[in-house]
């Protein structure tokens, strides 16, 4: 389609006088439609049905009394009134508006009037012999937020007026505002009551007694009874995201005022867990007869909802899947366990059903030359979990070789009497001299003798020795083979 040009340039517009044309080009025919692009305008009247005289006050609207434009475009005008100097509301009651003000709307495909009525107020001209009382309160004696009241009675800034005499008098209350309270009690009324001889305004102060305002802390229970049959680990069941697998009832509260945002509880349950097994189905029920694996009830602080009592119930119970218990040994409560042999009847595993019990006996043997001092065996009981998983076994005790003592004895093979000029040593059970490092008793037959008290390796020739008894000095002899064996002995007549 062809533009609509005026030299180079296209036109989609244009208007005679106030009037918008609309110009169409189709090409061939060029169209000129009044209707297109017309402007309308909208005006703001003022219907005054004030008393007095029109000089007491004035009238102004904001931005103007008319508004031109398009269809569509919106519109706004403001009427206010205020007193001229010397000049005061008869009976201080002031003007009513109407509408509401602003006025807004837009504009339509025509001229519109719109109107705003004055009326319900007189004004007169302020006598120069008015005595005047303004109330001005004081709330500063009440503690707390000031939304929780609304003042009755007479307001701040309330007038009283007499001629040439004035006797005044004032009385304001306080009343709660829903979801507050008193804390104490609440305070006594602002009163003020004298006479005023001045023309012209007196401020009058009126201050209301002392009292704590505050918010009312609601408190809210609610209630879940647990009727699920079985272990308490097969299932998860929460309330507002606590664990709650307790079976019976139990309860969660939740404390907040009008200001919080509603009060909500959820209960949620799943299962069954891993290894366990739903003999009947899991279910919830709230008492209004809501149900389902998540039950939420919410409600307004201090409204009088009550929030609903969740049962759970079903029964779960251990699947039957066997586990393996692993067996491992910490050695660390066990002094010189390098010199033992650490066994365990039946082997390091156990397996069985979860739930089921287990034990391990494990026996602490010391090695040759070495006593064990402690518990053996040494038991760990146990019951098989969920999963199979290693165990570990904390093994106590002492394991090490008892204090060797000497005893005198010949050199070589003798006799009886033969010089005690050299030494043997053994673990004499009854210990040592008094005082010294010399056995109590001579060593037994088959008994293992050493070299030095360090363990070492005996060697000597084989044969009969000459030995001092100890504590008594009597002579004996004894077989001692060359590795330090012990055989019998005789006493020296």
């Amino acid at each position: 389609m062809a533009n609509f040009k005026l030299g180079a340039d296209a036109i989609t517009a244009a208007y005679l006088g106030g009037q918008g044309i609309c110009i169409i080009n189709d090409g061939g025919n060029t169209v000129f439609d009044a209707a297109c692009g017309a402007q309308f305008t909208v005006t703001h009247n003022v219907t005054n049905n004030l008393g007095g005289t029109t000089n007491g006050y004035t009238i102004s609207t904001s931005p103007g009394a008319t508004f031109t434009g398009v269809p569509g475009d919106p519109y706004s005008f403001t009427t206010t009134v205020s007193l001229n100097s010397n000049y005061q509301w008869v009976n201080n009651i002031a003007p009513t508006i109407s509408p509401s003000q602003p006025i807004t709307g837009v504009v339509g495909s025509a001229d519109s009037t719109v109107t705003t009525t004055l009326s319900g107020a007189t004004v007169e001209t302020i006598p120069s012999n008015v005595v005047r009382a303004q109330l001005n309160l004081n709330t500063g004696n009440i503690s707390g937020p000031s939304a929780g009241y609304n003042i009755t009675g007479d307001q701040n800034g309330a007038i009283q007026a007499g001629i040439n005499s004035l006797t005044y008098s004032f009385n304001s209350g306080v009343q709660l505002v829903s979801g507050y309270e008193w804390a104490g009690g609440a305070p006594s009324n602002a009163t003020a009551t004298n006479t005023i001889t001045t023309p012209g305004t007196t401020q009058i102060t009126a201050s209301f007694g002392a009292a704590t305002i505050q918010l009312i802390q609601y408190s809210v229970t609610a209630y879940q009874q647990n009727s699920i049959t079985g272990p308490t680990t097969g299932y998860d069941l929460s309330f507002n995201g606590t664990a709650k697998n307790t079976t019976g009832l139990t309860s969660v509260t939740e404390t907040g005022n009008i200001n919080d945002s509603d009060w909500s509880f959820t209960t949620t349950l799943s299962g069954p867990n891993a290894t366990y097994q739903a003999d009947t189905t899991l279910a919830m029920t709230g008492s209004d007869g809501s149900s389902g694996l998540s039950i939420t009830t919410a409600g307004a602080w201090g409204d009088t909802t009550n929030p609903e009592t969740v049962t759970s119930t079903g029964a779960v119970s251990l699947a039957n899947t066997d586990v393996t218990v692993t067996l491992s040994y910490n050695t660390s409560g066990l002094t010189g366990a390098a010199n033992a042999t650490i066994s365990t009847a039946g082997g390091l595993t156990r397996t069985g059903a979860p739930g089921a019990s287990y034990s391990f006996s494990t026996t602490i043997t010391p090695d040759s030359t070495y006593l064990f001092s402690g518990t053996s065996p040494q038991v760990l009981n146990g019951t098989f979990p969920s999963t199979s998983q290693g165990v570990t076994q904390y093994l106590t005790g002492t394991v090490s070789r008892p204090t060797l003592y000497y005893i005198a004895r010949s050199a070589s093979p003798a006799g009886c009497g033969a010089a005690q000029l050299s030494t043997y040593w053994w673990a004499d059970p009854f210990g040592y001299l008094t005082g010294t490092q010399e056995a109590n008793d001579i060593a037994d037959s088959g008994e293992q003798v050493y070299a030095d008290a360090n363990y070492s390796s005996y060697y000597s020739t084989t044969g009969t020795y000459s030995i001092t008894e100890p504590g008594t000095g009597e002579d004996f002899t004894q077989y001692i083979g060359n590795t330090g064996i012990v055989g019998t002995d005789s006493s020296c007549p």
